[in-house]
C-alpha cells in the first residue's frame, strides 16, 4: 500500500458548514500525495456525512469519537495516520492551492520535524486583520524562547508525536502551545513562511476584547502556574452560530 507524504488530521465539532470548504481546498491542491483523516468529536450536526461525500475524490477516512476533546481528537486522528509527516488542521481554515507544495518545500529545506504556519486574514474589517496580524507577530517573536502557535495548523511527524506521547488530553486550553513547547525541548521548532487563512468567527462572535483577554489570561496562567487544566481559564468550543457569511473567499 502506498504511503502518502502527508497525513492530514482535521478535528471537527459541529463543522458541517466549514468542513466542505476546507476539503474543497484540499481537492484543489497542486501537491496531492496526502491522505485526510477527519476526527469528529461527536458532532450534533451532519459534519461526518458532509466529510464522507469527499471520499470519492480524496483519500479520506473518518474517526467518530464519543467524547469531546481537542487533544483527544488530534491523537485519535494521528493514530490512524499512515504517513510519517503529520499536519493538524482545524476545520475552519482555508488554504491556497499551493499551500501543501509550499509547506513540503519549506519542511524539506529546513529539515524541521515540527513547525507551525503563519496566520493571514483577508477579512474586510481592518480591526480583525490587525488582531490576526498582531497574533502572528507575537507568535513569531516568541518562537525561540517560549514557543506558541495557532493549533489551526501544526506540522509534526510520527517521530515527534510518539516522543511527546501526543497532545496532552488533560489540558483544556492551550494544548497546541504545550505540544510545540514540549517538542522544542528535543527538536528544532520554527514558524514557517507558509500562510493559511485564519477564521475570525470567534473574534466576531465573542468580541475582540473578550477573546484577547482570554488569551492573555491563558498565557499568564501558562507562564506562572503551568498548563491550563480543569477549565481554569474558561474557553467554549463548538458554540458558533450557523450560516455566518464567510468573507475570506
Amino acid at each position: 500500500m502506498h504511503r502518502p507524504h502527508f497525513s492530514i488530521v482535521i478535528i471537527t465539532l459541529n463543522e458541517e458548514e466549514n468542513i466542505a470548504k476546507l476539503l474543497g481546498d484540499l481537492q484543489a491542491q497542486t501537491f496531492n500525495d496526502f491522505e485526510v483523516i477527519v476526527s469528529d468529536s461527536n458532532s450534533d450536526d451532519d459534519t461526518l456525512a458532509v466529510a464522507r461525500r469527499f471520499s470519492g475524490s480524496l483519500n479520506l477516512r473518518t474517526v467518530a469519537m464519543k467524547a469531546r476533546s481537542v487533544g483527544l481528537g488530534r491523537n485519535a486522528g494521528a493514530a490512524e495516520a499512515r504517513a510519517n509527516r503529520l499536519i493538524f488542521f482545524d476545520a475552519d481554515v482555508r488554504l491556497d492551492a499551493d499551500f501543501l507544495a509550499r509547506a513540503r518545500r519549506a519542511l524539506d529545506n529546513s529539515g524541521l520535524l515540527v513547525a507551525a504556519a503563519r496566520l493571514r486574514s483577508r477579512d474586510p474589517s481592518w480591526r480583525i486583520r490587525a488582531a490576526i496580524r498582531s497574533a502572528d507577530w507575537i507568535m513569531r517573536a516568541m518562537q525561540f524562547w517560549f514557543p506558541q502557535c495557532a493549533g489551526a495548523c501544526i506540522f509534526s511527524t510520527q517521530t515527534v508525536h510518539r516522543h511527546l506521547g501526543g497532545f496532552d488530553e488533560t489540558i483544556t486550553l492551550g494544548e497546541d502551545c504545550d505540544y510545540v513547547n514540549r517538542a522544542s525541548k528535543s527538536f528544532r521548532f520554527h514558524i514557517l513562511p507558509v500562510y493559511f487563512e485564519f477564521h475570525p468567527r470567534r473574534l466576531k462572535q465573542d468580541g475582540l476584547l473578550a477573546v484577547g483577554l482570554t488569551y492573555l489570561r491563558g498565557a499568564w496562567h501558562r507562564l506562572t502556574k503551568g498548563e491550563i487544566r480543569n477549565h481554569a481559564v474558561p474557553y467554549q468550543q463548538g458554540h458558533y452560530r450557523k450560516n455566518e457569511p464567510d468573507s475570506r473567499r
